[in-house]
C-alpha cells in the first residue's frame, strides 16, 4: 500500500493549524507515556476499525476539532478520519508549538518515540521503502515503511512527527 506523505500528512497539519475550534479537554487520558505504536495496528487504545466516536469516548473531547480530524494537544498526538468515519490516520508529534502543547512521549515497541534519531530508526525498521523531502517553514526528511503502515518525520536528525496509518 503506498502512502502519499505530503498529501496525507500535510492535509492534516494544515487542517489542524489554520482555525481549528478550541475545545475544552475532558480526556480520560493525561499522558501518552504508557501509550505503545503498533505500526498499521495501533497507538494505544486507537487502533484499525475503530469508528471515531469511539476514539472520543476513549480519550475523551478533543481539545480541537477540524474537519473530523481530532487534536488532542496534551498527548501529542492527532487522530484523522478517513471513509465512513473510521480512523485513518493517527499522528504523534513534538509540542511547543500551535499544533500540540506537549510532546507525544509513547513510543514504538522498539523503542522509537519523537527525538530518536534516524540511525535508531533505521536500526528498528532497516532501510525504509522510500524516503522525501518535504519544505514548509522548515525542511523535513520522511522516512516511509509502507508495508508496516507508518512514517517517520525527521528534521536535523530526529524524528518530530510519526504518522501511523491503519490498514483498511
Amino acid at each position: 500500500m503506498k502512502y502519499r506523505t505530503p498529501l496525507v500528512v500535510g492535509a492534516l497539519l494544515i487542517s489542524l493549524f489554520a482555525g481549528c475550534s478550541t475545545r475544552p479537554a475532558h480526556s480520560a487520558w493525561t499522558s501518552s507515556d504508557s501509550i505503545v505504536i503498533e505500526p498499521g495496528v495501533s497507538v494505544g487504545p486507537v487502533h484499525s476499525g475503530m469508528a471515531m466516536q469511539q476514539v472520543v469516548a476513549e480519550l475523551g473531547e478533543p481539545d480541537q476539532k477540524k474537519d473530523g480530524v481530532l487534536v488532542y494537544r496534551n498527548l501529542g498526538l492527532a487522530v484523522g478520519p478517513g471513509k465512513g468515519g473510521i480512523v485513518q490516520t493517527v499522528v504523534c508529534g513534538s509540542g511547543g508549538n500551535a499544533f500540540l502543547t506537549k510532546s507525544f512521549t509513547g513510543h514504538t515497541k522498539e523503542g522509537i518515540g519523537i527525538g530518536a534519531s534516524r540511525a535508531e530508526v533505521v536500526s528498528a525498521y532497516g532501510k525504509p521503502t522510500a524516503t522525501e523531502s518535504w519544505r514548509g517553514k522548515s525542511e523535513f526528511e520522511i522516512m516511509k515503511y509502507d508495508s508496516l503502515g507508518v512514517q517517520f518525520s525527521l528534521r536535523d536528525d530526529k524524528v518530530r512527527l510519526i504518522a501511523v496509518f491503519f490498514k483498511p
